[in-house]
């Protein structure tokens, strides 16, 4: 009885555990950090936050703002502080809304 035990109960811990990696590598996501280099003729940037570096894809639909300025992708620069809103695209983020930090 007990070894039954032990083994429903591992597969319901690894179930969950796909479920909750599944749930974290897809949909929203938002980072925080400061840009490391940009990619113009690509419209992408890379974001170093404290988890690490995250590729930024960003598309015609992205807004940029800098408090309730509308600013665009060319006033990016290395170094400014930034949170991104966007969906999970493998390893990248592409952004829905890119938000600088006023003063940067």
């Amino acid at each position: 009885m007990k070894k039954g035990f032990v083994s429903v109960a591992s597969l319901i811990v690894l179930l969950a555990g796909l479920f909750f990696c599944q749930a974290y590598a897809q949909g929203p996501a938002v980072r925080t950090g400061e840009i490391a280099n940009i990619d113009a003729a690509a419209k992408s940037f890379v974001i170093k936050t404290s988890r690490g570096e995250t590729n930024i894809l960003t598309t015609d639909q992205t807004s940029f703002k800098e408090g309730d300025k509308d600013i665009k992708f060319a006033d990016l620069k290395v170094g400014d502080s930034i949170k991104v809103s966007g969906e999970r695209k493998g390893n990248d983020v592409e952004a829905n809304e890119v938000v600088r930090e006023p003063g940067d």
